[in-house]
């Protein structure tokens, strides 16, 4: 234990293995620097990449950027491809001003190694000894655990022991290549946050296609997902055959500027191969299953229209009234994830790297989808939201919520990164403004229908009440939101084992977090079986009484300060 607290003293909460095929690893940080940049263009939608896209990316930028980017990209470089075995230590800690602690560490065993130029292999596998598991973490609203470990029975005092494990493959070149294997993911222009597919996301079985052409571009990705029931009490519990297949296709006429077509589907309890056809929509396909599954649709862009600035966008449609759009109708239903964001790195190296500011925006019921005519209880197993694990897949947002997010990146030193973040989420119920129908279901149906708010909120109870505001989208107009302020800061010292090829790698970081109305997704319309066989307005006047209750009850506000450090080792 004194070990392990001495360690804690020099560690942050930043775990990054030295793997490309870790979409957490730093590599991803500075290439998003190099593409605000311009140093790098028209990637691949879907990441992390494969060892032949990550040299390509490398060697580019060693021939392009200046000599504080080549550096940096040597660094890389060397790390990936002239060692291709690391063995090392990473360990984090993590406190808060109420005395709260949470202490890991790790034996870590990392592989990057090109058989030829074709294929590629990269991983890291880590034996962790950690006294909090994911879901109990120390955490701030909107981060997520970065380790990829589930509960087993595998406990030693304070410790668990468990097992940590990423791997890909990779066949083909940097034009076409497929790149498979166990591990996290992210796809689209906005690398730590989208709303397609996110990395805070525990890591999944994955496999990526890709044609990458100089004006043009196709992915598409096949994710292998854990399926969860709404019910508390199966929390813990999950059910295989759940997928999310991803496909895109890009326009790149310049260099500045490319544009894409979007589309995703999720399904289970079957592996649906009509969706791995390259050039089948699924908005059509879904058809030939019964229309049972969740499709969804959109579009991406990305313009540079002055060197060193990026701009990015992402619209990401779950169901929307097309006849009402057809007639330029806007007040209509929305059941979108939308996302947009600039970002400006100048061309030449300083202490001022990077200054990115994005909004994102989640509308009621958007992630929600419930399996078709499935009502009868919470314990079902939902194939078609958009969780993997019980957590979110696309943006760490809850529906009927929106989040601007502010990062500056300062390199006051070659191996040295500051990054100063501000984040301002609101958060609204849906059930405090719902209807009439919605209402009585909510008070008389037994284990049937959550109404919290959250992930695990559809709009469709049954065949009575129907699908609550078909034709309206209430984003944020509810009386009562939660407000949610964030500050704080990420330092990052990498100092490179010059002998070995190896990385030693200090961080530490602080959020101070400010949370109004912080129990908004506590339940408005709870079960009440005295109310079963009430009339209407009997029912309707018990509900006046529940959300008055429940509207006094999320008020308060509540403060947080989060410690972190980390430290890795590998030679």
């Amino acid at each position: 234990m004194l070990f392990v607290v001495s360690i804690a003293l020099f560690i942050s909460a930043g775990l990054f293995a030295q793997a490309s095929s870790d979409p957490l690893d730093y590599f991803y940080d500075d290439l998003v620097v190099w593409e605000t940049m311009g140093l790098v263009n028209n990637l691949p939608a879907a990441r992390p990449y494969p060892l032949q896209i990550v040299k390509q990316i490398l060697e580019t930028v060693i021939e392009k950027g200046d000599g504080r980017q080549q550096q940096i990209a040597q660094t890389h470089y060397e790390r990936f491809f002239k060692r291709h075995f690391l063995i090392g230590m990473t360990a984090d800690a993590v406190f808060n001003a109420d005395q709260a602690k949470q202490l890991g560490v790790a034996i870590s065993f990392d592989f990057n190694y090109e058989f030829d130029k074709y294929i590629g292999i990269s991983g890291s596998l880590d034996g962790w000894a950690t006294t909090k598991l994911p879901g109990d973490e120390l955490l701030i609203t909107g981060q997520a655990s970065k380790k990829d470990i589930i509960e087993d029975n595998a406990k030693v005092g304070p410790f668990w022991i468990l097992p940590s494990y990423n791997s890909a493959i990779s066949f083909g070149t940097t034009e076409y290549y497929l790149n498979a294997g166990l591990m996290r993911g992210s796809y689209g222009p906005f690398q730590n946050n989208g709303v397609i597919v996110g990395p805070q996301a525990l890591h999944s079985g994955q496999f990526d296609f890709a044609v990458n052409k100089p004006k043009w571009g196709y992915n598409i990705s096949l994710y292998s997902l854990s399926a969860t029931s709404a019910a508390k009490t199966d929390a813990q519990n999950y059910y295989p055959e759940k997928y999310i297949s991803v496909h895109s296709i890009e326009y790149r006429p310049y260099d500045w500027f490319s544009i894409s077509f979007l589309e995703s589907i999720v399904f289970g309890e079957r592996l649906e191969t009509l969706y791995l056809m390259p050039l089948t929509p699924y908005l059509i396909s879904q058809g030939n299953a019964g229309f049972r599954d969740n499709s969804w649709m959109g579009g991406m862009f990305t313009v540079k229209p002055l060197q060193g600035l990026k701009v990015d966008g992402v619209f990401y449609a779950d169901d929307l009234n097309f006849k009402d759009l057809i007639k330029l109708k806007l007040h209509t239903r929305w059941r979108i994830a939308g996302q947009i964001g600039a970002s400006y790195a100048p061309r030449t190296s300083g202490l001022f790297t990077l200054v990115s500011l994005d909004y994102t925006m989640i509308t009621p019921y958007a992630y929600t989808h419930r399996n078709q005519d499935d009502y009868s209880n919470l314990e079902t197993v939902n194939y078609q939201n958009y969780l993997h694990a019980g957590m979110p897949f696309g943006a760490d947002l809850e529906p009927d919520s929106d989040r601007i997010n502010l990062k500056v990146k300062l390199r006051p030193l070659e191996d040295v990164d500051l990054d100063l973040i501000g984040t301002f989420i609101r958060h609204g119920n849906v059930n405090e403004s719902i209807g009439s129908d919605w209402i009585i279901a909510g008070l008389t149906s037994e284990h049937k229908y959550p109404v919290d708010g959250s992930f695990l909120n559809p709009s469709k109870t049954d065949i009575v009440a129907g699908h609550a505001y078909l034709d309206s989208t209430p984003l944020l107009t509810q009386d009562t939101l939660q407000y949610i302020w964030q500050t704080g800061f990420d330092a990052l010292c990498r100092l490179p084992v010059l002998k070995s090829s190896g990385q030693i790698v200090f961080r530490m970081g602080y959020r101070f977090e400010c949370n109004l109305n912080e129990g908004i997704n506590s339940e408005i319309y709870t079960y009440d079986g005295s109310l079963v066989g009430k009339t209407d307005a009997e029912i309707l006047a018990a509900g006046v009484n529940k959300l008055a209750a429940w509207q006094e009850s999320v008020k308060g506000r509540s403060f947080t300060n989060l410690f972190n450090f980390g430290f890795e080792y590998f030679f």
